[in-house]
This record gives structure tokens, C-alpha cells and sequence, in this order.
């Protein structure tokens, strides 16, 4: 898909972020936009930012956990625009840093509720509309953790892993279909990710957040416009950052050693609680 100008694009996560990036550079390319974010708050701010620059903007916001809320945004979005054709999938969260063996239940399906649920939601209730068309794209945010295992964060890595193989079953499945599917998967990206972790160790999470930081080397503008290049030159798969691209071809070459250099780089027991 060379050209946005027209086009539907559904963005999930939409009220900060690479979501919000995303909404604006594809509202700047002409795409009329139908956005999502849990924050009623953020997600106003981000369709005023897109009016703001003179694009077209309208939003719902729930939990994309929440099937019949996600059905319900596929059925309101085609009713308003007539016609759906690009579907980014990209609300997501993390928590505290912990291990799996003490991590509770509560915890890991609240992850996958948002970010594993979240995705297949989204992708079968916009499916119909998406088929509908000439040429559609579904975009599916996985993360380079949905490559590597990685410690302490046993609730995404699983949800991101699921979102990789459920976009490329997907699109293996959908080959012959006019629907693109293509999978993403950012690296460090400058978000608040970090800092929205919801904890009762606040000391913690900020200091998680500080490292975060310094690791996360990519802006979310800077995704977001690898996003858009990527789609329009119809790539199916999409790695986001230069720690990214290393981090993956690590993993083609010692899948079962990457885990040294893990080490090297991260304090297992530092953040673990």
C-alpha cells in the first residue's frame, strides 16, 4: 500500500507513544483516522494534535482486553467511514519487573488479556472489513521480546511471543487474500512504557525506568515512520532499531546461547522482586 491518502487506519494504544507517533504521520499522509486508548485523556489529546495539523480524527476508549468493546469499535468505525483498510494492532503494557516463579496469576493475565487478547481481538473483529476491500494491511506490534526470552518479564515475553505466531500463522493463512499481514517488532523505543507500570514499589519502577531509558535508543517517531516505510514497501516483518536488528540476528545465529550475552548486559536479580 504506496498510498494513505483516504484510507481508514484503526490505530489501538493511540494516546501516547508509537500509537500516538503512528496517528499522527499517517493523519499527515492524508489517512482518516479511527483511534483507541485506554486514557480517555491521552487519547483526546492525540485527535487534537491530528486536527491540529489538519487531519481527520475520531476515537473510542476502552480496554482492548474487553472482546465485545473491540466488536463493537470494528462495527462503529465502519459505520462511520464505510470502509476499513489499514488495522495497526498496538496497545500494549508491561509491569514490574519479576520473576515467573513469583509472579502471580493476576499479573500474567492481565498482560495477555491486553496484549495477546488485545491483538486477536482486533484482528478478527476488523478482518471482515479488511477482506472487503481491494487492498488492506493488518499490522500486528509484537516486540523483539517476542524473539529472545527475556528476564523478569515473563507475562509480556509470552504475550509477545503468542502475537508472533499468531501474525505469522495469520499470514500464511491470509497469503491469498488481499489482506497484507505483517508482524513488529520494536526494540528500545522512547515511550512511557515504563513509567505507567502500575506498582507499589514506586523506588523500583523508577529505577527500571531509568534503565530503560538509556537502552531505549529509537523515538517513537522514529518507529512510527519505519512503520509506514515498511508498509508501503510491504514487508511482512519489521524490526524496529539498530538493538533490534542486532538482537535478532543474534537469535537466528545462537539460538540457544543468546542468553550469555544477556547476562553480560543485565543484573537478573537486580529488578526482581
Amino acid at each position: 500500500m504506496n498510498n494513505f491518502q483516504g484510507k481508514t487506519v484503526v490505530i489501538t494504544g493511540a494516546g501516547s507513544g508509537i500509537g500516538r507517533a503512528l496517528a499522527l504521520q499517517f493523519g499527515e499522509a492524508g489517512a482518516r483516522l479511527a483511534l483507541n486508548d485506554w486514557n480517555e485523556a491521552t487519547l483526546r489529546e492525540t485527535i487534537a494534535l491530528v486536527e491540529q495539523r489538519g487531519g481527520i480524527a475520531w476515537g473510542h476508549s476502552f480496554d482492548v482486553s474487553q472482546k465485545e468493546a473491540v466488536y463493537r469499535f470494528a462495527e462503529d468505525v465502519a459505520a462511520r467511514f464505510g470502509q476499513v483498510d489499514v488495522v495497526i494492532n498496538n496497545a500494549g503494557i508491561t509491569l514490574e519487573q519479576c520473576m515467573i516463579e513469583r509472579t502471580g496469576y493476576p499479573d500474567f493475565e492481565k498482560v495477555i488479556g491486553i496484549n495477546m487478547w488485545g491483538v486477536i481481538y482486533g484482528s478478527k473483529a476488523f478482518l471482515p472489513y479488511l477482506k472487503a476491500r481491494p487492498q488492506a494491511v493488518l499490522a500486528n506490534v509484537s516486540s523483539i521480546f517476542g524473539v529472545i526470552g527475556y528476564p523478569n518479564q515473563g507475562p509480556y515475553v509470552t504475550a509477545k511471543f503468542a502475537v508472533r505466531g499468531f501474525t505469522e500463522t495469520l499470514r500464511i493463512e491470509l497469503a491469498k487474500s488481499p489482506v497484507a499481514v505483517v508482524c513488529i517488532h520494536p526494540g528500545g523505543i522512547r515511550t512511557n512504557i515504563a513509567r505507567n507500570i502500575q506498582s507499589d514499589h514506586p523506588k523500583r519502577v523508577e529505577k527500571f525506568a531509568q534503565v530503560f531509558e538509556k537502552m531505549a535508543i529509537t523515538s517513537a517517531e522514529a518507529a512510527a515512520a519505519q512503520i509506514l516505510n515498511g508498509i508501503r514497501k510491504k514487508k511482512k516483518r519489521i524490526v524496529i532499531g539498530p538493538d533490534a536488528r542486532k538482537i535478532d540476528w543474534m537469535a537466528r545465529l545462537f539460538p540457544s546461547a543468546y542468553e550469555r550475552w544477556i547476562f553480560r548486559k543485565y543484573d537478573v536479580e537486580k529488578f526482581s522482586i
